[in-house]
């Protein structure tokens, strides 16, 4: 199987068992228990009709894993016929919310030549930062922090691109994790794309000990939060020039 494919089969693995424990139809496990809306691109309010006309496939399905897997990869398929991009590398952001604090993310929207966390390529991250930044100040004034969410906290090498502020702050979050995004997901595949063997192994073994309102636990890592004044990003970008 492809490299999607390989990640698709184990989001679908992990929905069935969900559906089965919870008793739930397969495409309200998908919903709660996958990230697939947000591979296949349609994370905004305008493809919500889109979302909802692959959960009816679903449902419409005979529910085999093989024919669900084929639904995914059209799907999948569609929603990366245009490349996208950020502008910013493989950073993004989510606008401020009331209380000021803009969302960082991580993830590449194609796989990249090498690493993205490699030592060599530091400076670059650091150059899409500032690139992001610059673009956080004309289009949000009103933005007053920086917040993350993800698994990557656990990695000194994402760490390093960060002010100390920021590394401080990092702790587990007082709200519950959800498995619709890649702050659980994403450490399941590798920077080429690929499934880690090892980490889908964990998640395949502890698939007994899923728990209903709980699920994200049968995976390794668990998401963190940081958080800290943009003014801390401003000044720790200047000097790290």
């Amino acid at each position: 199987m492809g490299t999607m494919q390989d990640y698709f089969a184990l989001q679908l693995t992990v929905a069935a068992h969900y559906a089965r424990i919870a008793r739930v139809p397969m495409d309200v496990a998908i919903a709660r228990c996958t990230n697939l809306r947000r591979r296949f691109r349609l994370a905004e309010p305008d493809d919500a009709s889109h979302w909802a006309a692959f959960l009816a496939e679903v449902r419409a399905s005979r529910g085999s894993e093989q024919e669900l897997l084929l639904l995914c990869m059209r799907r999948f398929e569609a929603g990366h016929a245009k490349p996208r991009s950020t502008g910013f590398g493989p950073f993004s952001f989510d606008p401020p919310g009331p209380d000021g604090a803009l969302r960082l993310h991580f993830m590449s929207q194609e796989p990249p030549a090498a690493s993205p966390l490699a030592s060599a390529g530091i400076d670059d991250r650091l150059d899409e930062l500032r690139t992001l930044f610059e673009a956080v100040r004309r289009r949000h004034r009103d933005a007053a922090s920086v917040r993350g969410y993800s698994w990557l906290y656990h990695l000194p090498a994402y760490l390093r691109l960060f002010p100390p502020a920021y590394r401080r702050s990092v702790r587990v979050p007082a709200v519950a994790p959800h498995l619709t995004g890649s702050s659980v997901w994403g450490q399941v595949l590798d920077w080429r794309q690929r499934v880690k063997p090892a980490v889908r192994e964990a998640v395949l073994s502890r698939l007994p000990t899923m728990e209903v309102d709980a699920p994200w636990r049968i995976f390794p890592l668990q998401p963190l939060t940081a958080e800290c004044s943009i003014s801390e990003f401003d000044a720790w970008l200047q000097r790290a020039r």
